[in-house]
């Protein structure tokens, strides 16, 4: 028991994270690849410190990586895995979003 309560809060951690449209579609860009600051904010419309604020908080629940090639630091998700978690959400939402478009339309 005190190991599922451990794990469920992780969980409601990395949910919490996740619960910011800027942080959630930050992470959504990060599983199609690895960018620099510059690009996440250019690509999210917000302000480089504004992006560095909110990777570090993933990085603090242990979604993304930072990683330096040359000069560039990038940024990525930790596990690839999360891709695919990205994409499932994805799926599941935009079928329950058509649902209620179409009940909204009779």
């Amino acid at each position: 028991m005190k190991e599922d309560r451990q794990r469920y809060a992780l969980h409601a951690a990395v949910f919490a994270a996740l619960s910011n449209p800027t942080r959630h579609e930050l992470m959504h860009l990060l599983c199609k690849g690895p960018r620099n600051p510059s690009e996440l904010a250019e690509a999210l419309e917000v302000s480089r410190p504004n992006v560095s604020q909110h990777l570090a908080l993933l990085q603090r629940e242990g979604l993304v990586k930072r990683s330096r090639q040359g000069g560039r630091v990038l940024w990525e998700v930790v596990d690839p895995r999360l891709s695919q978690a990205c994409e499932l959400i994805d799926e599941i939402l935009t079928r329950q979003l058509a649902h209620k478009v179409e009940v909204l339309e009779k």
